[in-house]
């Protein structure tokens, strides 16, 4: 008879702090561009503030659902993983248009292409974490 070891949790643990944190940042966002940087409730913030509350909510119920090891959680931070790589790309296609679309909460960095790649990185993590077969075994054993 052969014993199989339980699997491993690092990943899906890793993946889980990541969506987490990212959905706390998507979720600061709503208030950070309108109340801290005085842009004052506009017309113009709203879709970017949409968008920041709907990220942020499927990443924390994605999150928190991974790290109770739910197979649910881990497809949702799949899904939210991926719009919160196309939010900022979307926001800086838009800037381009003079449509004035911010999401995402502060970084310290001037919203150009390199905050898009410091703001990128953690969610390429949080993707390649939550589809690695660990992470699969894990919530399902």
């Amino acid at each position: 008879m052969t014993v199989t070891a339980p699997p491993r949790a690092g990943t899906a643990i890793a993946a889980g702090a990541l969506a987490v944190l990212g959905g706390l940042w998507f979720l600061l966002g709503i208030f950070w561009w309108s109340l801290v940087l005085g842009f004052g409730q506009s017309d113009l913030l709203v879709p970017g503030q949409l968008a920041d509350a709907v990220i942020g909510l499927l990443l924390l119920l994605g999150g928190g659902s991974l790290l109770a090891r739910v197979e649910a959680g881990r497809v949702l931070c799949l899904a939210a993983g991926a719009l919160a790589l196309v939010a900022p790309i979307v926001g800086m296609v838009l800037r381009y248009q003079r449509v004035l679309f911010v999401v995402g909460g502060p970084t310290g960095i001037d919203p150009a292409v390199p905050r898009g790649v410091v703001v990128a990185a953690p969610f390429v993590a949080l993707l390649v974490l939550a589809a690695l077969p660990a992470t699969r075994r894990w919530t399902r054993h």
